[in-house]
């Protein structure tokens, strides 16, 4: 493993100063490991609400009346875009608690370890950008109560943010959550001070359009998703068993709700005024209150505002910097080096605020805009790569290996990016570029939609043929070098435990989900000579109210080898460990041999099952010598037969025989060939003919363990639905888990 990865502990003496430095951050760019993780998906909600409820996401209101449109569209326009923006820009959220890493360093699964530096630089550029709006705004606050140039006050709001940010994630977190208590108030007075004094003039008809609407549009939504290149910075430190919907609908919630309702309060003041310039029109708003009231409240919303959220882009820009030079470089991930990285932007932040217009509104209208434009390909390629290529399923230590499974340069994911930056160009405009095809449109800017279907699309394509399976071998070893595996390298969420049941010939081991209450679990039964591992890729892709129990048979897995084996006695442990788990019922989910067991069950005992599911299932006896697996075993010994076996024989897809080696039970070769005679003597013709409960009946249309014609006659004898998957063999639970959940899933809400 890569020394970049840091999993351990760091000491601390009792003396003052280390007392002192125990409150700062020590990690950056590194795996935030389960012992570290806490806090609430709800927590996102106040931080990103505070996040924009800043004077400049009043200004990005501003600009739908500067290009002549309505009041009314003005908001319209500014809404939509909010939502938009938001919406892209919470699904990050989620890759936060999955992967535990910071946002732009899970671009390296896609761009590579070096390659990842090109989008990393437009987040520098963001953070820097916002960072001298920070520092300009702020600093013209504090000048109207105190004497001194703007720009040096501008110096101390740098100076706080700089500490803010380096002693990190913790006091961002608080200072953002309580700081709504603080603003949300004095914004309040100045919202409802400009409903009752204020009175838009309406626009004429010629200014009045669907262009001018996109403009406001794409600026809304690009300052919202400029926040995507950040999002799970501030949601990795979350136990990974936190709820996507939680953490992506709360991240949500805060940011659209204070984005539109000051995108909507700077429209309807910049629809009021001869002049929209933020300071002087809220000061004037607020002294309608009474003398002075404007300016306390432009301070009090501006100024800790200002340093709050420069300290969030310092503490990216820091992020991004250093995983850049740590991904050409190996660079100790220390706190000097966080103190560094920060230091650094602070005073490249300062350095461009001297340089800055006095009449900033034009250049961040362009900013926001360019914001967009780079950033929409890389959401585009990451959100793909993370719900649709690899499904959330990454090695994390490879992620800081040049040489790992993701290499230096992702070709597929640079390339997809370049391509929708460049389909983007035609449809850019901004305030010193037009591209030729706005003229065309009416004037819309449009480069967005673009870029988002042109790079999520080239991703797409340039994937095909990809399987996640193909990277479970690593992904199975970085658990293990993170200390984060389980039951030799498998890795379990918080929400799973492994439990033990007592039974009389021994204890049966489950791994079990609780659901929601109300809702029927399912219960898993594995194919003989596998374990319960071997259900979870379906089992992770069930709803998540739907609980689940995945039972190591008798003689499988980490449950007991005492006693002997056979269909009737595994239904009877099923039914045991149900009694014992307080289950009432189950939809019975069997695979292989174990098919024949879970029909079994559902003929003993109807009263437990809900429904039953088979899944490349044995039904009628075969000769057990057939196909010459027992003489493998005694010749080469069970674990090396089962090998030749599963890449042979069991599977159509390759890169699934892997998966399932990884899951086999690891038994001596007497108790292999007893399981395996147990399960050639399945035979359900009477079970089958006393069925009555719902049947789902699958198959893969390769399975040669199984051939279809066996499932064919079951789905026959019970009148059961029959799927049979193309191109797929003997264990689609390795081979077609999304296309298993998906049919298990619908099964399941038919039900309901």
């Amino acid at each position: 493993m890569s020394s970049h990865v840091s999993v351990s502990s760091h000491p601390h003496s009792t003396s003052t100063p280390a007392r002192l430095l125990r409150m700062i951050e020590v990690r950056s760019i590194d795996y935030i490991p389960s012992s570290e993780r806490r806090g609430k998906a709800w927590h996102q909600a106040p931080f990103w609400f505070t996040g924009q409820l800043v004077v400049s996401t009043i200004i990005v209101g501003f600009i739908g009346p500067a290009q002549g449109l309505s009041v009314g569209l003005s908001i319209l326009a500014s809404a939509l875009g909010a939502l938009a923006g938001a919406f892209l820009m919470a699904f990050h959220a989620n890759q936060g608690p999955t992967m535990g890493l910071p946002q732009m360093v899970q671009s390296r699964a896609q761009f590579g370890v070096k390659g990842a530096a090109l989008p990393m630089l437009g987040a520098i550029f963001l953070y820097v950008g916002l960072s001298v709006f920070g520092v300009v705004l702020g600093g013209q606050a504090i000048s109207l109560v105190l004497p001194g140039p703007p720009l040096m006050w501008g110096a101390g709001v740098v100076v706080l943010a700089t500490l803010l940010a380096v002693v990190g994630h913790d006091l961002l977190h608080a200072v953002l959550r309580w700081l709504s208590y603080l603003v949300a108030p004095v914004f309040v007075v100045l919202t409802v001070l400009a409903l009752v004094h204020l009175h838009p003039q309406p626009a004429s008809g010629e200014t009045n359009t669907p262009a001018a609407m996109l403009v406001q549009f794409v600026a809304a939504a690009g300052y919202l998703l400029g926040y995507a290149v950040y999002v799970s910075d501030y949601s990795r430190y979350l136990p990974a068993s936190t709820s996507p919907r939680a953490v992506i609908g709360w991240t949500y919630l805060g940011a659209a709700a204070s984005a539109i309702w000051l995108m909507s309060l700077g429209s309807f003041i910049a629809s009021s005024v001869p002049v929209a310039d933020a300071l002087p029109n809220l000061r004037d708003i607020g002294d309608r209150l009474f003398p002075g009231f404007g300016t306390f409240a432009v301070v009090i919303t501006l100024v800790p505002s200002a340093i709050a959220l420069m300290g969030v882009n310092l503490y990216g820009t820091m992020l991004s910097g250093v995983s850049i030079a740590a991904g050409f470089r190996p660079i100790a991930l220390s706190v000097r080096a966080r103190v560094i990285g920060i230091v650094a932007g602070g005073a490249c932040a300062f350095l461009v605020a001297l340089a800055m217009p006095d009449a900033y509104l034009g250049a961040f209208n362009d900013f926001v805009t360019m914001v967009l434009y780079l950033l929409v390909p890389w959401s585009a390629v990451n959100l793909v790569d993370y719900y649709w290529v690899r499904r959330g399923r990454y090695a994390i230590t490879a992620l800081f290996d040049q040489n790992g499974i993701y290499g230096r340069w992702g070709v597929a994911g640079l390339v997809a990016y370049g391509l929708g930056f460049v389909a983007m160009i035609p449809f850019m405009s901004t305030g010193f570029f037009t591209g030729p095809a706005v003229p065309a449109l009416g004037g819309a800017d449009i480069a967005f939609a673009v870029g988002l279907l042109v790079a999520g699309g080239a991703y797409l394509v340039g994937n095909r043929g990809f399987h996640p399976s193909s990277e479970r071998p690593a992904i199975l070893a970085s658990l293990r070098l993170l200390g984060e595996g389980a039951h030799d390298g498998e890795h379990t969420a918080d929400d799973v435990e492994r439990r033990t049941v007592d039974t009389a010939t021994g204890p049966l081991s489950v791994l079990l989900r609780r659901g929601d209450e109300g809702t029927t679990p399912v219960l898993f039964l594995h194919p003989a000579n596998l374990s319960a591992r071997c259900w979870r890729m379906v089992a992770e892709r069930l709803p998540a109210d739907r609980g689940w129990i995945a039972l190591d048979l008798r003689g499988h897995g980490e449950s007991t080898r005492s006693g002997t084996y056979d269909v009737e006695g595994w239904a009877e442990d099923c039914a045991h460990v149900l009694s014992s788990l307080g289950v009432p019922r189950a939809h019975l989910v069997g695979g292989s041999a174990s098919a024949a067991v879970a029909v079994e069950l559902a003929a003993r005992h109807p009263d437990l099952t809900a429904s039953v599911v088979t899944v490349g299932g044995a039904f009628r006896p075969v000769d057990p010598e057939e196909g010459g697996l027992i003489e493998e075993i005694v010749a080469l010994g069970s674990e090396q037969a089962l090998r030749r076996h599963a890449a042979a024989e069991a599977v159509a897809v390759p890169e699934a025989a892997e998966e399932a080696i990884a899951d086999l039970s690891r038994n001596d070769d007497a108790t292999t060939i007893a399981i395996w005679r147990a399960a050639a003597a399945t035979d359900s013709e009477r079970a089958a003919a006393t069925l009555r409960r719902p049947v789902l009946v699958v198959v893969g249309e390769l399975d040669r363990t199984c051939p279809a014609e066996e499932s064919t006659w079951f789905a026959e004898v019970t009148g059961a639905r029959l799927e049979v998957l193309p191109g797929i063999g003997h264990l689609p639970m390795y081979e077609a888990p999304d296309d298993l959940a998906s049919l298990l899933t619908e099964h399941l809400r038919r039900l309901s």
